[in-house]
């Protein structure tokens, strides 16, 4: 039986009481406890004590029904409280259960009444508590997504190299709170700049992670003296592969700029090939530097191959959620609405680049959802090189 608080004048309701609960097999001596007044029941409540339930009597001079409960600093009481009446005032019922009665009761109490109510009432409070719980911890997952979100934003680096007669801009937007989209710029050990652009399968948290080995081991091989960046794939698949962690894998699209000579060297693991445009030349899609993406199969080989970026050329790289951005009829931009998008900026910055590109998309897709993560990178070679 549970543990009840009964709060009553009335001196029929301890026989009442007494019955029904020897009748469900309990001792009202021990599951109960009685207060005839107000001021006995603050006492019991502020003594500490335990209780599943309390019922309180609101037709009564001595008791102040559910108002009673307004008296209590400790909002650590917190149990169901049924109205207890002997008539039938359906106003009177009314405002307790306005004031936080979830039932009430009619003397004299039948035994099946008395038992449907006390399970019907400890069902509905156990279910509210765990849609509290539920709620709490759903709250307490979403602020630390949030966090992480926040920290997976701040790995993407916002301040570039400077690299003199270069400069670049770079954006991720995630399709939910975290992503599996990144971006890199570093310089690396011989003096040249590498750049890279990646996509994780899937999304959320699990790509977000994985998003995270993938840049530490692109970087960190990258730093190797001499490394060049089919090499550096090759290294990067393998300690992928050997994590060996299924259903993931990473489109990558990684090269690396000599500023002295402005060639870049680059290749492709099964990531979409970036646009190259300039002043004046319409955007133009990469080509070669093949190779299939990293995480699936261990020893595979990426070709390399090389571009050279004359004064004011740019390479625009970017995910497949830029291209596959679809409206409201669930049709995609597609590559050539980027290249269509791309055409239309004339002398334009790294940044402005990015901007006009993200306002392209956006334009497009209307008021469409985003279903995929959008990344976008520029490195633009300036007049001045």
């Amino acid at each position: 039986m549970p543990r009840a608080l009964i709060i009553d004048d009335d001196p029929t309701t301890r026989e009442l009481f007494g019955i029904v609960f020897a009748n469900l097999g309990g001792n009202l001596d021990s599951d109960c406890a009685f207060a005839a007044s107000d001021k006995e029941a603050l006492e019991i409540i502020r003594s500490g004590a335990d209780f599943d339930i309390a019922f309180i009597a609101i037709d009564r001079d001595q008791i102040s029904g559910m108002s009673l409960f307004h008296q209590i600093n400790d909002r650590t009481f917190r149990v169901p409280r049924v109205a207890l009446t002997s008539g039938t005032d359906l106003t009177l019922i009314r405002s307790a259960m306005n004031q936080g009665a979830v039932d009430f009761l009619v003397k004299p109490i039948g035994t099946d009444d008395f038992s449907t109510t006390l399970e019907r009432v400890l069902e509905t409070v156990e279910r509210r508590r765990q849609n509290w719980n539920d709620r709490a911890e759903f709250s307490a997952l979403k602020k630390e997504v949030d966090i992480a979100a926040d920290i997976q934003q701040k790995i993407l680096p916002s301040d570039f190299p400077e690299v003199p007669g270069y400069e670049f801009a770079a954006r991720m937007r995630p399709a939910k709170s975290m992503g599996g989209d990144f971006y890199d710029i570093f310089s690396t050990p011989d003096g040249r700049t590498g750049i890279v652009v990646a996509d994780v399968s899937g999304k959320g948290v699990p790509a977000a992670f994985y998003m995270a080995v993938a840049r530490t081991l692109i970087r960190s091989v990258a730093m190797t003296p001499g490394v060049s960046p089919s090499d550096c794939l090759y290294q990067v698949n393998d300690l992928l592969c050997a994590h060996h962690i299924s259903g993931m894998f990473v489109s990558v699209f990684y090269a690396v700029i000599n500023p002295k000579t402005s060639v870049v060297h680059f290749a492709n693991g099964g990531h979409q090939l970036p646009f190259k445009g300039g002043i004046d030349c319409a955007p133009v899609e990469l080509t070669g530097g093949h190779g299939v993406v990293l995480g699936i199969m261990p020893d595979m080989h990426y070709d390399e191959e090389t571009v050279v970026l004359a004064p004011e050329d740019y390479l625009f790289v970017y995910t497949d959620g830029a291209s596959e951005a679809f409206n409201e009829n669930r049709e995609p931009l597609g590559e050539e609405g980027l290249a269509e998008g791309l055409s239309h900026i004339s002398e334009a910055t790294a940044e402005e680049i990015v901007e006009h590109t993200i306002k392209t998309i956006d334009d497009f897709v209307g008021e469409a959802d985003q279903h995929d993560d959008i990344t976008s990178l520029v490195v633009r070679r300036k007049q001045n090189v």
